[in-house]
């Protein structure tokens, strides 16, 4: 039998504004605290919304996670593919990828901690195979396009075009998922606006002096 908060709730015109702030709240959740010490009481706090809402939108936490997910690289997805579809030249599609990739990251730093724990939960989840089908292949496959266009073009240095996009993901991403660490390590904040844009330049420096040719 419903509860009267969920029937409440059910005979409302919710907005899908509350939707979105779930889904925000529940990213967040999720990397602080891992699927399994995530609270939904927690992620309704976050969101500002009473917690008889999370259970109208989702029947579950694993729903309310996959959906979380799904949200993340819906627009993550988006935006990489508006760098690389581009009309520009290779090198300019190889900056803009980067720029745009690292700009979502450094945004919402806890997407890139989230995104590592799914990928460490392997066949427990039911996630990674969908999320790879709909939004990540595509992706990869473009960048890998692009960097074998500017091989043959003659502006690139023949890469292996896989592993190129491995070493530009790894590189973006274990910087805000390590933040903690490397401000054990280094003794300063790496998550300050400062640190923030010299690390971009840098990261943008490595990429393309190991790949534009001279």
């Amino acid at each position: 039998m419903a509860s009267p908060a969920y029937s409440a709730i059910k005979s409302q015109k919710l907005p899908a504004r509350n939707k979105s702030l779930i889904l925000r709240a529940a990213l967040r959740e999720f990397a602080q605290e891992g699927f399994a010490g995530a609270r939904t009481d927690a992620i309704a706090k976050a969101a500002g919304v009473n917690i008889a809402l999370i259970f109208y939108y989702f029947k579950n936490k694993e729903q309310l996670y996959g959906e979380a997910l799904d949200s993340n690289y819906a627009e993550w997805n988006i935006r990489m593919l508006a760098a690389l579809e581009s009309t520009d030249s290779p090198r300019q599609k190889i900056r803009e990828y980067v720029n745009a990739h690292f700009d979502f990251v450094a945004e919402s730093p806890f997407r890139s901690r989230l995104v590592l724990q799914e990928m460490m939960r392997k066949g427990r989840s039911p996630h990674i195979l969908r999320l790879a089908r709909k939004y990540i292949r595509k992706v990869h496959r473009e960048l890998a396009k692009v960097v074998r266009q500017g091989a043959k073009t003659g502006d690139f240095k023949p890469l292996n075009p896989e592993h190129f996009v491995y070493s530009v993901v790894g590189m973006i991403n274990f910087y805000f998922a390590c933040a903690p660490a490397l401000k054990a390590v280094s003794g300063h904040e790496p998550l300050g606006a400062a640190s923030i844009a010299l690390r971009k330049t840098e990261v943008m420096r490595f990429i393309t002096q190991a790949l534009f040719a001279k």
